[in-house]
Parts: C-alpha cells; structure tokens; sequence
C-alpha cells in the first residue's frame, strides 16, 4: 500500500513514503501529511530499525470499538510524533496528532486533530497494517 489516509470532513492525514516498501522489513521511516481547509503540513517520522509504528494502536482501537477511558496513546521512537486518540462514547473517535519537525525549540510544530467513527476503526486497522506491517 502506497498510503494510509485516514479523511473526514474535508481533513485528510496521510501516511505515506515507508521506507523499506516492504513491510516484513523493519520499518527505518515514514512520512505523514496534513491536508485541512487552512493548513497544509508534512513531515518525517523515524522508526529506527525496530516495529515501533502505530499500527498496534489502531488494532487496539477497532478492538475497543465501543469505547474506552481516557486516551489510547502512541509516540514514536524519537518523539517527533504523538497519537492521541479518544472515544466521546457515542462513536466518535478523535486522533489528535502533535508533530515536531525536530528537537530544538524553534523548530515548527503542529497539532492536527483527524476524526473517525467507531464503524471506520476495523477498516483503519487494517490499512494501519498492510502499510505499517502487522502490530507486534
């Protein structure tokens, strides 16, 4: 899978450009691109040879489909990027995104919240694995 696009109501978050293409790979990295009406943003997130990637965190999401308390969270190896996600308990699903371009601290920023319904949580696990790999 070239992309993993996740887009509702005019928003798109993408991840796209994994490297090594192959998903039976260790995952070296990524990258993600924000798409809203009055922000446009992209980046690269690290993985760094090893199967930290966000693909356990949607499984885990479309297995608590119904909800769960407070936040499922994800964060890669090196930091530049965090997943927030939290269930509202009538099928709503925020994934609040924070993105640093890097470590200092005039380095951009960007925080993003993408949102999905609890009936789309199955199908974005599975997208989340062909282009992530399977969750370890």
């Amino acid at each position: 899978m070239d992309e993993f696009l996740i887009s509702y109501g005019g928003a798109e978050l993408a991840f796209f450009d994994r490297c090594p293409p192959d998903t039976s790979e260790e995952l070296e990295y990524f990258s993600l691109r924000i798409l809203s009406s009055d922000l446009t943003a992209k980046g690269r997130v690290y993985g760094g040879y090893c199967s930290s990637h966000p693909a356990h965190l949607f499984a885990e999401m479309a297995r608590q489909w119904d909800g769960w308390p407070g936040e499922l969270v994800w964060t890669s190896l090196e930091g530049e990027l965090t997943l927030r996600c939290s269930h509202d308990g009538l099928g709503h699903i925020s994934i609040c995104l924070d993105y640093r371009s890097g470590p200092m601290p005039d380095d951009w920023r960007v925080i993003f919240t993408a949102f999905a319904d609890a009936g789309q949580l199955e199908g974005l696990a599975k997208r989340a694995a062909i282009f992530f790999g399977q969750p370890s």
